[in-house]
């Protein structure tokens, strides 16, 4: 890792998108009663959206940690991270496809 103030950063960025992730989810959808079809739209992707930000940014910092000393790897956890996120959340929502409690979205997907 070049700087202890880099990790920070990507800490900071997975700490807002958690926090965020979980006003919108817990407060801020459940209350929303308005008739406006752009914000309906938003806070239904919302919940895809931050933790589609958050969890490569924590890959960020865990990748370099795995003490590998491939250079691929520490030189590429960029794109190596946001490829876990992306294959882990649309997993998870083609999991949602097959419960009775979840809903399946396509705008999730996209």
């Amino acid at each position: 890792m070049k700087s202890s103030t880099s990790v920070y950063f990507w800490l900071s960025i997975f700490a807002v998108s958690f926090l965020s992730y979980q006003q919108i989810s817990d407060n801020i959808r459940p209350e929303y009663s308005g008739e406006n079809y752009i914000i309906q739209y938003l806070l239904g992707i919302a919940p895809n959206f931050f933790p589609a930000i958050g969890i490569p940014s924590l890959f960020v910092v865990l990748i370099p940690q795995l003490k590998i000393n491939g250079e691929w790897l520490n030189n590429k956890k960029h794109l190596i991270a946001n490829m876990i996120s992306i294959t882990g959340i649309i997993t998870w929502e083609f999991i949602q496809a097959y419960s009775a409690n979840l809903h399946f979205d396509w705008n999730d997907v996209l």
